[in-house]
């Protein structure tokens, strides 16, 4: 018997509202660091990393808006999300514990979105730096330092869920 998911108005933790501030920032910076080296791009940019982090294909540099996009899409799906808990889909949800889930599910989605979109500014200006020629290849210990940091968090919220 699934329980009754009532809508509830969960106020977003100020820990979560420095995450995003935080999380602006770094976006804008690498927005903008995209755009102040823009004229000085070659047509051609990197598109896509082996899983050694050697670049194994070459595309337009306008493909570097893809990446803005995506994060901005996130962004924008997800911080809507957060303020509606009562559409997820939880586990062990009970009548007495409607309230935490939800809140963990809050923080749950901002942690997601915040990660995903750092993921998303990263590359973006890891992109910039290989076209520019400053580097040679993906920094794959910070890129799997932060997909690491997204798949523990998502492991450490589904914990938490079962165990209330």
């Amino acid at each position: 018997m699934e329980t009754e998911k009532p809508k509830m108005d969960i106020p977003k933790p100020g820990v979560a509202k420095v995450f995003d501030l935080l999380t602006v920032a770094l976006f804008a910076a690498g927005l903008a660091y995209l755009l102040l080296h823009w004229n000085r791009l070659p047509d051609q940019i990197p598109a896509h990393f082996g899983a050694n982090g050697e670049v194994d294909r070459w595309g337009s540099k306008f493909e570097l808006f893809i990446l803005p996009a995506i994060a901005l899409f996130l962004w924008i799906g997800l911080s809507v999300l957060e303020k509606y808990p009562h559409l997820y889909n939880y586990i062990n949800l009970h009548p007495d514990n409607v309230e935490i889930q939800y809140r963990y599910g809050v923080i749950f989605m901002n942690v997601m979105k915040n990660l995903s979109t750092l993921l998303m500014a990263f590359i973006m200006w890891q992109l910039t730096d290989i076209a520019l020629g400053r580097t040679e290849s993906l920094n794959m210990p910070i890129f799997i330092g932060i997909l690491a940091v997204l798949f523990i968090s998502m492991g450490y919220y589904f914990y938490r869920m079962i165990k209330l």
